[in-house]
């Protein structure tokens, strides 16, 4: 065993990985607009649209090993936990807003863009705090993002304390959705539903993988290839016959593949990928792709001819996945990136 002291000197398989669980994103929504607006029903559809849904997972167990594995080696700066809150509510809120504040004044204004009615939370909507429905969808997520990001700011001022409170967090996770405690009233808060949520093992999950990789734990390449076969087989089977062991159990099983295989990439195929290549641009753009993509893919398919055939099923599908990609590469060029250099570069006062 070695412990890592420098930083890997390539990470750019996980924007692979992040560009994939974008377009798994992608899928997902696109499946329920093409059942929505043009009443397709097929099982193949329904499942392919069902495993999209785990790109979210994916995005869960690969940012919790992003921002641990990052700190480790930023801990020792002496602006380490200004910086790390400030880059951090930067990553999140920048890109966020405009599309955020959009789809808030688009639903104020016309209520019938949405698929379906549910009520909005303007303070959710507009600072991701829990509280209600955002009015981007797809925002639920970055209220866990940034529940993971306060609680691991702990780990600044010490990583002991650190560690005891993530074996607090998981205990309480396990506690809360597997007793009767879930049905005590006064737990019945968004903070709590948020901060208790099972998702959070994930992030969890990525932590303990940035661990055994800054440990520099080396586990046998075949082994680990076998692991991730057999994870993702057995999620592939429990998600087809839709078994829940326990509830969120396929979720986990998910996320354990997810984990091996960032591992296995990590230590047995790291290596430097050109950042023209196609899905490291998509990597690049994930957030944007992801901010962008429900509402660009609602109004495609809403306007879409008529499917009648799997051809014509399949060309909608690719559009989809090919304007998100276009229109979240475009934003994250022209705004993402310039603006969070642009607010990165103001001093704090």
């Amino acid at each position: 065993m070695s412990t890592v002291n420098t930083k890997s000197q390539y990470l750019d398989v996980l924007q692979i990985f992040r560009g994939i669980a974008a377009l798994m994103v992608v899928v997902h929504h696109s499946v329920g607009s093409l059942k929505f607006y043009h009443k397709i029903d097929s099982p193949l559809l329904s499942f392919i649209g069902a495993v999209g849904k785990y790109g979210v997972d994916f995005f869960f167990v690969l940012s919790g090993f992003i921002i641990v594995y990052t700190a480790h080696f930023k801990y020792n700066d002496p602006n380490a936990f200004r910086d790390y809150v400030k880059n951090r509510l930067i990553r999140i809120y920048v890109p966020y807003l405009p599309i955020g504040v959009f789809m808030l004044l688009l639903y104020t204004v016309i209520p019938s863009f949405s698929n379906g009615s549910r009520d909005l939370s303007v303070l959710t909507s507009l600072t991701l705090i829990p509280h209600g429905n955002p009015a981007l969808s797809v925002a639920w997520t970055l209220s866990f993002e940034l529940c993971f990001y306060l609680l691991f700011s702990v780990s600044f001022f010490s990583r002991k304390i650190w560690n005891y409170l993530v074996l607090v967090w998981v205990v309480s996770v396990l506690l809360f959705n597997y007793t009767s405690l879930h049905s005590l009233t006064f737990l019945n808060n968004p903070f709590i539903q948020v901060l208790l949520s099972p998702y959070n093992i994930e992030f969890v999950l990525g932590y303990l993988l940035a661990l055994i990789i800054i440990k520099g734990i080396k586990i046998n390449k075949l082994l680990g290839l076998l692991f991730v076969f057999f994870a993702f087989a057995v999620f592939g089977y429990l998600k087809f016959y839709n078994l829940q062991v326990f509830s969120f159990s396929i979720n986990l099983v998910f996320a354990a593949a997810v984990f091996g295989m960032i591992y296995i990439a990590i230590v047995y195929f790291n290596k430097k990928i050109n950042k023209k290549a196609l899905m490291m641009m998509i990597g690049n753009a994930t957030y944007s792709i992801y901010l962008i993509h429900n509402p660009l893919q609602m109004i495609v398919l809403r306007f879409y001819p008529k499917i009648t055939t799997s051809v014509s099923l399949i060309l909608a599908l690719f559009l989809v996945l090919f304007l998100s990609s276009l229109m979240g590469y475009c934003y994250y060029l022209v705004f993402e990136k310039r603006a969070i250099n642009f607010v990165k570069s103001k001093p704090l006062n």
